[in-house]
This record gives C-alpha cells, structure tokens and sequence, in this order.
C-alpha cells in the first residue's frame, strides 16, 4: 500500500488526466458543433442611390418574388453597355449549363439599371459569392466596345 506521499501524488495524477479529459471532450463537441452548422456566407447588401419601384420590378422579374424558392446556383447578372458608362442588366437563375444567345437577348425585354438589378439582389439576399456579373453584347445597342479582361473587372466592380 502506497505511503501518504504516493497517495497524493497518484490524486494529483488523476485530477490532472480528469482534467484533460475534460478539456479535451470539450473541445470535440464545440468542434463538432461547429462542423454541423451551416457556413455563415456575407449575404448581398448593396447601397442604393434610390428607392426603385419594387412593384414594376416584381412585374420585370416574377421569378424572383413571391416564392421560396432558393437560387441553388445563384443569379447571374448579364450586364451590357448601351453608351459610354450607361449600363443595362438583366437576371437569371444560374444553372449547370451556359445560356444560349436567344435567352440573353430576350432580357432585352426585361432591362434593369445597375441600381435596380441591386434592389432585386438585396431583396433575394444571395449570398455575395453567388452573384455571378456576366458581361455581354446586346444585338440592339449600338455603342461598341470590346469584352477583355479590363471591361470584365470594370462592370464586375459595379457590383463590389
């Protein structure tokens, strides 16, 4: 049988591994508590020169309004220039496959400001890494410009 020195130090012994075990089954449940939770993402939120009229934005874009149906690949906003810095834009559900040049034409029908292409990303609150700025050359405008690497970050820094 161990003398009153051992004793003390065999208590001490346990108390220091209970005391780790504790630590350390601590650390694991905020770990795993921490895998199951979803991945906070910064959500859209844009400033607004102006308060757009949401009602003719609804009539534009039905789509995006009134359902809960959640973008699974996130909005692509095509964006094109109809004279020196005068900017149009028109919005669409992302998907696994590219659009084809009569579905991106047709938002010619439904044309945004840059201002009003934000109220809708607000409104949707998609998260930022899922707004995805596509620069194109709409058949109808007449102005001309090229689509390269500097006019991709141009219009892609509208939307910053």
């Amino acid at each position: 049988m161990p003398g009153e020195k051992g004793r003390k130090k065999m208590k001490k012994s346990i108390m220091v591994m209970m005391l780790a075990l504790l630590m350390l089954t601590a650390s694991c449940k905020g770990k795993s508590e921490k895998k199951n939770q979803p991945e906070e993402k910064e959500m859209t939120k844009y400033e607004l020169q102006s308060e757009p009229d949401m009602e003719r934005l609804k009539e534009l874009y039905p789509e995006f309004f009134g359902t809960e149906k959640e973008p699974a690949k996130g909005i692509e906003v095509y964006i094109w220039e109809m004279a020196e810095d005068s900017y149009c834009c028109g919005l669409m559900y992302g998907t696994n496959r590219n659009k084809t040049e009569q579905e991106i034409w047709a938002l010619d029908r439904k044309v945004l400001s840059v201002e009003e292409a934000k109220a809708i990303l607000n409104e949707l609150q998609v998260p930022k890494d899922e707004v995805f700025v596509i620069p194109v050359i709409q058949p109808y405008s007449s102005y001309y410009y090229e689509i390269d690497d500097a006019y991709r970050k141009k219009v892609q820094e509208l939307f910053n």
